[in-house]
């Protein structure tokens, strides 16, 4: 596995809408393996990982972090921010933050708000002036983007945390995908999609999708469990033991037909999976299962610990576990395997 590529998506900053740092790793990687690339209208990235008669498959993971943009500037010298994306409530004081310029520029901070019986409001950034002036002079202006500064590091027993796991992780299977199939022989025509704009509505997911068409679509996200160190039946979310497959969420409940297919993938490759069920909350899958006449779509992926704030932790067997179930889906994706899914008269 290659941890460089991961902590370099994980430390690029990227709310919705301003995903260029990642979108430029991806592109990176794209031209490496001299791959054709396409564009929707909102700049979610589409990589042709083959050519091939059979069916088209759409892996997609989103680009866009949860993070904060600027709103306006105190005379005192307070960067006002405003959420984007659902950012948990526990991670909107205290927290050391970066704000990125218009021209790029990178300024630490430190991101705080009102306690109100643990509603936080009024959020605003601390980089140490005292007037708007200083706030001016350092280039800050109304709109610039706000994202937590957390470095990515390796942690004991295998284990990895970082900024954005939700969905960097996502992004780096796509890459590890590219790196180990890019001139592998395939039957169906896949599709490596980093989405725009997850986390402000599933964006990104619906005109990508509208762009492509495909048959299948395969969306890889993250989740974490409410409690971190909750072991029990309950919870099954965590980390080292398998990719979650997500059975249901708010958004889409995936053809058993699929799920069944994974399951087997799993078990034939001696794969751990976690079967998940989302009771809040969905993924791009929502919006991409129903384009056009409807794709058969499902949600899988790598869980963690912590989610929607200044750091996750993941586990590598798991990111290796669901790289492999991935490699060894995509060899099964036949026409008469995506028609089986298809066809409903019997």
């Amino acid at each position: 596995m290659d941890l460089s590529l991961l902590k370099a998506l994980s430390e690029a900053d990227a709310i919705a809408s301003s995903e260029q740092e990642v979108r430029d790793i991806l592109l990176q990687q794209a031209r490496h393996f001299d791959k054709e690339v396409q564009f929707d209208g909102l700049g979610s990235t589409l990589i042709r990982l083959n050519q091939a008669a059979g069916p088209k498959i759409m892996i997609c993971a989103h680009m866009d972090e949860v993070g904060f943009m600027v709103r306006s500037i105190s005379r005192e010298g307070a960067i006002d921010v405003i959420p984007i994306g659902n950012v948990r409530m526990t991670a909107r004081t205290l927290q050391p933050v970066r704000i990125t310029t218009r021209s790029g520029n990178k300024i630490a901070g430190l991101l705080d708000g009102d306690n109100n019986r643990g509603e936080i409001s009024n959020l605003r950034v601390d980089i140490g002036a005292i007037s708007a002036e200083e706030v001016e002079l350092a280039g800050i202006n109304p709109g610039d983007t706000v994202t937590f500064n957390t470095p990515f590091s390796q942690q004991p027993n295998g284990r990895v945390m970082g900024k954005a796991f939700d969905d960097r992780l996502g992004c780096w299977h796509l890459l590890e995908l590219l790196r180990d199939l890019h001139s592998a022989e395939l039957e169906a025509e896949v599709w490596l999609v980093a989405t725009s704009s997850e986390e402000v509505g599933l964006r990104g997911g619906q005109t990508a999708t509208r762009l492509l068409n495909p048959d299948v679509a395969l969306v890889l996200d993250t989740a974490c469990w409410a409690k971190n160190f909750d072991y029990g039946p309950s919870n099954h979310r965590q980390i080292g033991k398998g990719p979650m497959l997500v059975m249901y969420d708010k958004t889409l409940i995936p053809s058993p037909r699929l799920t069944q297919l994974i399951e087997h993938v799993a078990r034939e490759n001696s794969i751990p999976l976690q079967r998940d069920m989302f009771s809040n909350g969905g993924t791009d899958g929502g919006s991409v299962h129903l384009s056009g006449c409807g794709i058969p779509t499902v949600v899988l992926g790598p869980p963690t610990r912590h989610g929607h704030c200044a750091a996750s932790i993941a586990d590598e067997k798991d990111l290796m576990h669901t790289h492999q179930l991935l490699v060894a889906l995509i060899h099964q994706l036949s026409r008469q395997t995506v028609d089986r899914l298809k066809d409903f008269s019997r």
